[in-house]
């Protein structure tokens, strides 16, 4: 079958061409499904500054597997390529419990572009939903913490420890939009998450907006 790059902006859709037709000789018949995820598919996407996310299904995953995908990291890496999450069907059946708030992000933003479609349905319970957000706050939150006082006043450390932090907030929450119920349709722009985080829960961030 072929790619299917439609709805994807022809900055990423050039890249990812580049990167299918040299990823998917090499796994040959073990692959299941390719899919794209990630702000390449939203309007919160910078050409040359964004990460371009995918998720590989693999029928098995092996050492061998591996070291054929390892020589793709260094060129696409360049083109902001991260290395794609590799996992079996198994795998996400039995860790739809154990990672909700990544499978639901992958879930709500994704695009399988070679195979069949596996995220589409997936059935994430809100209660497992619920408590991986409150216990990812609170590490989040404990490293902020511990990560200003290392910072030391430090400009720089404490920009660079904020970029890192930040963007990993945004799948929780979307997520703990989704507990809420309030919102029937999730926001996927960052810009709209954070309202309608401030709107759902009350709280003032307009820091993060200005990060």
């Amino acid at each position: 079958s072929s790619v299917d790059l439609g709805g994807i902006t022809s900055e990423a859709s050039r890249i990812i061409l580049s990167f299918t037709r040299e990823l998917i000789p090499r796994i040959g018949t073990q692959l299941e499904s390719l899919a794209i995820t990630g702000s390449c598919l939203t309007d919160d996407y910078i050409p040359g500054r964004s990460d371009i996310n995918s998720v590989l299904v693999l029928t098995e995953i092996s050492v061998d597997m591996l070291d054929r995908l390892a020589s793709l990291g260094k060129r696409f890496g360049n083109k902001h390529v991260r290395a794609p999450l590799i996992m079996t069907r198994e795998y996400i059946e039995r860790s739809l419990d154990v990672f909700p708030v990544e499978f639901f992000d992958i879930k709500l933003i994704h695009k399988t572009i070679y195979g069949k479609e596996l995220f589409a349905d997936l059935a994430i319970d809100k209660s497992m939903l619920r408590l991986q957000c409150e216990r990812e706050l609170k590490a989040k939150l404990i490293k902020l913490r511990q990560g200003y006082l290392s910072c030391t006043g430090n400009k720089k450390a404490l920009t660079l420890l904020l970029l890192d932090i930040v963007p990993g907030f945004f799948p929780l929450f979307r997520a703990m939009l989704s507990v809420t119920g309030i919102n029937r349709v999730v926001p996927i722009p960052k810009i709209d998450v954070l309202t309608g985080i401030e709107s759902s829960f009350s709280v003032s961030i307009d820091v993060l907006r200005e990060i």
